[in-house]
């Protein structure tokens, strides 16, 4: 049997989870959602995905809501943080997409800037498409230095999609955590472990599960290795 991974979302179901699932079934897995007000198992933990959604409450990280922001949901903050709290005692595979990049520095003592466009000047990092086209591409990726990121997809530069107004913010990067990925504004779009790392760990901004979801080309090639690598770590960590 395929190993589970759990996937945290918000109360309210969106139309965008299930592209998460398919992405996580298709690369072999089985999925447990998990959603503010339930009892999540925790074993056996074969490993967490942090997925998007809404803002990170900015009171996690010390600072009132920018104007722009839109409204956090505590409760999936708090599920979120037990559970990537418990992965990370367990040596569990993590791997974050989106908020869930931005969620992770937070755990890890870090900050986040809260309106993109104020820093880099411009909203493209918002993309809108329509459904039918959310695996387009809307900005190009280069990732810095070796590491897991590299090892999977190169140096770069690679076409990522992107849906968010948020981004983790580099004076405040969080502790054990290095920058493994940029957009050509200087916009963070992945981290790994700072140092050497037993258990999987990766976090990307933009939307794999949408690209790994879309037409064949060297996007959703790109987005598949990352999900078939979570998947080969959570097969690996999985009890017998």
């Amino acid at each position: 049997m395929p190993p589970a991974v759990l996937l945290p979302l918000g109360a309210a179901p969106r139309k965008s989870d299930d592209a998460y699932v398919r992405a996580l079934e298709a690369a072999g897995l089985r999925v447990e959602v998990v959603r503010p007000g339930d009892a999540p198992r925790l074993e056996p933990l074969a490993g967490l995905v942090l997925a998007g959604g809404t803002d990170v409450d900015p009171a996690r990280y010390g600072e009132p809501p920018h104007p722009a922001a839109y409204p956090p949901e505590p409760a999936r903050d708090a599920l979120e943080l037990e559970l990537l709290e418990a992965a990370f005692a367990a040596g569990a595979p993590v791997f974050a997409i989106c908020r869930g990049m931005q969620l992770l520095n937070v755990a890890r003592g870090g900050g986040l800037i809260q309106h993109l466009p104020d820093v880099v000047g411009h909203e493209r990092h918002a993309d809108a498409p329509p459904v039918d086209a959310k695996h387009r591409p809307a900005h190009t990726v280069t990732i810095e230095s070796p590491g897991r990121l590299r090892g999977l997809l190169g140096p770069g530069p690679l076409e990522v999609n992107s849906r968010h107004h948020q981004a983790v913010d580099p004076a405040r990067l969080g502790a054990g955590l290095r920058i493994a990925a940029r957009a050509d504004d200087g916009t963070i779009e992945a981290l790994e472990p700072s140092g050497p790392a037993d258990a999987f760990l990766l976090a990307v901004q933009w939307h794999p599960e949408d690209i790994a979801l879309g037409p064949p080309g060297p996007m959703r090639d790109q987005a598949r290795a990352l999900f078939d690598a979570f998947a080969a770590a959570a097969r690996e960590f999985a009890p017998a």
